[in-house]
């Protein structure tokens, strides 16, 4: 039962990404900048580091399924988050094996798995012919501010979440 807690907490994200950008100001939510809350993937970050050691493969199943919600419910193409998100998390998972799980490390491997997430987005839909926006662009217009807003909402989860994490993984006494 306790297991259950991590989709409801991931799909209380997944619909609370949409709402926090109505939340900004409009001098901030119209200007040339784009910021794109990736609360599901900061979560899948800490859970790939604080839980599932033994089974890996439980954060990317999560990723592609909320992946795919995130395709259906924000974009018109199905599938691009579905295999960035996995991807991301799977990058998070091969960093994880290199650093000791301290803030600091979580944070490097949170702005690593987000400059996948973020390059691959651009990639593929350039790719398509949906986005135009050169590297340059990219790196100051987007990625920058959403780095930003992603890792303060990191270290604001953190220790809220490991706590969490330890919780769900503590053996019952009897």
């Amino acid at each position: 039962m306790r297991h259950a807690i991590i989709p409801v907490i991931l799909l209380f994200m997944l619909a609370f990404e949409g709402v926090a950008i109505e939340l900004l100001p409009p001098s901030i939510k119209f200007a040339e900048i784009y910021i794109i809350p990736q609360w599901v993937l900061m979560f899948l970050i800490l859970v790939t580091i604080y839980s599932y050691t033994k089974m890996p493969i439980i954060p990317i199943i999560y990723g592609a399924v909320f992946g795919l919600m995130t395709d259906i419910v924000y974009t018109n193409i199905l599938g691009v988050y579905m295999f960035v998100v996995a991807l991301a998390v799977y990058v998070a998972q091969l960093l994880n094996r290199l650093f000791q799980a301290n803030i600091f490390m979580v944070i490097i491997i949170a702005t690593v798995s987000l400059f996948v997430l973020e390059f691959s987005l651009v990639f593929i839909y350039s790719f398509l012919g949906i986005s135009t926006m050169s590297i340059n662009q990219f790196l100051v217009f987007r990625f920058l501010p959403t780095w930003i807003a992603n890792i303060l909402f990191i270290v604001i989860i953190y220790y809220p979440t490991k706590q969490l994490l330890a919780w769900m993984n503590a053996k019952k006494i009897t």
